[in-house]
């Protein structure tokens, strides 16, 4: 990791950090109650604590486990975006800025790199004790905000004549452990990625698939 920003861009840490917030938003906040703080010490946010977790070790274990779920999937789903051109990863050099070739992220070479927010041009060592040169991996502030604007612009308000579905759709979820991961996994199915499912339209359909207490979360509210 590196302490320098070239200005517009943002490191891949923070950025999947950023996108985990923008996609999994219930999820994300949910950190807020888990994100470790020390005496005497700001709190962090939890994009803040995000970024820290990729940079450094001594993040308790508790809050990892807490967010590596939401990584995961934010980490596939950006460098799906990367593979499909819509989005670019670059590094610095004594040359000036280069772009990873976007064949790069379907590979297996490319698993950790964003996390690490580390590329290896050379590709990356083989051996425990062999040294290569790695470089800070960055995406462009700019295409990650129109990629962000570009998918809330798809999304269409969720039809009347869809909610029966999604009461159907929510009753075959029942075995999610709490609200929070029904409502995601809806947003997730591919018969209603198009539609922005709210937490109103959400709770409304709820109201239609009730829980057993016995299986209720203490997150849910």
């Amino acid at each position: 990791m590196t302490d320098f920003y070239p200005d517009g861009y943002v490191s891949t840490p923070d950025a999947i950090a950023r996108a985990a917030e923008r996609w999994f938003p219930e999820q994300f906040n949910t950190l807020e109650t888990t994100t470790p703080s020390q005496p005497g010490v700001k709190p962090e946010s939890p994009i803040d604590a995000a970024v820290r977790a990729f940079s450094r070790p001594q993040v308790p274990e508790a809050w990892l486990h807490a967010f590596s779920k939401i990584a995961n999937q934010t980490v596939h789903r950006l460098r799906n975006f990367l593979h499909q051109g819509e989005l670019a990863a670059y590094y610095f050099g004594d040359d000036g800025r280069h772009t990873v070739p976007r064949e790069f992220w379907a590979t297996a070479e490319a698993n950790g790199v964003l996390e690490r927010g580390a590329y290896w041009p050379l590709g990356a060592p083989s051996r425990i004790h062999e040294q290569r040169p790695n470089k800070p991996l960055f995406l462009r502030q700019s295409e990650l905000q129109k990629l962000f604007s570009e998918e809330a612009a798809k999304k269409r308000p969720l039809p009347e004549s869809k909610k029966p579905d999604l009461i159907a759709a929510l009753r075959r979820l029942d075995g999610l452990p709490n609200r929070t991961a029904q409502l995601q996994a809806l947003r997730d199915l591919p018969e209603f990625r198009e539609y922005t499912i709210t937490t109103a339209i959400f709770r409304e359909a709820a109201k239609h698939s009730p829980r057993d207490p016995g299986r209720k979360s203490r997150q849910e509210s």
